[in-house]
């Protein structure tokens, strides 16, 4: 197995309270109970749709601090994003405490993006569920052809 397999097999999510700093405002992404959420960066979104999965690091500095763990936090009232960085959402159902194998990009309920022109957070996951189901079928496409 290689390392990329195991960040899929081997990971832990880790559900805890949810923390905001600040007042939530116009432009924040506000939160309910029946969710958990992940702050994460557009490297993450790059790699959600290369593998189909919220998966950990797992390698390099952040290896050491975290491993195999993928932080959640649950949502509720006060719990609010404003610092505009992507946002991963799935319902509590989906992602428990303690829970291993990461969650699968169609476990998402939604992934808010901010949107600078708008000013407000936009659910991109079907945006971005059809660029990853189009990369799938490309490499199907092109091992096909590589099998001639």
């Amino acid at each position: 197995m290689d390392i990329k397999e195991e960040l899929i097999t081997k990971a832990v999510n880790s559900v805890g309270p949810g923390l905001s700093f600040g007042t939530a405002n116009d432009d924040s992404l506000i939160t309910n109970n029946n969710h958990v959420y992940r702050v994460t960066g557009m490297d993450q979104i790059v790699d959600i749709i290369e593998c189909g999965y919220v998966r950990p690091k797992g390698f390099g500095n952040r290896s050491k601090r975290v491993g195999h763990k993928i932080y959640w936090s649950i949502g509720g009232e006060g719990v609010h994003y404003d610092d505009k960085r992507p946002v991963l959402e799935a319902p509590k159902d989906k992602v428990v405490d303690g829970q291993e194998g990461s969650i699968p990009i169609t476990d998402l309920s939604a992934i808010w993006m901010y949107n600078g022109e708008e000013n407000r957070y936009c659910n991109r996951l079907k945006d971005i569920l059809c660029i990853y189901r189009d990369q799938q079928k490309e490499k199907k496409d092109l091992e096909k052809t590589n099998m001639f």
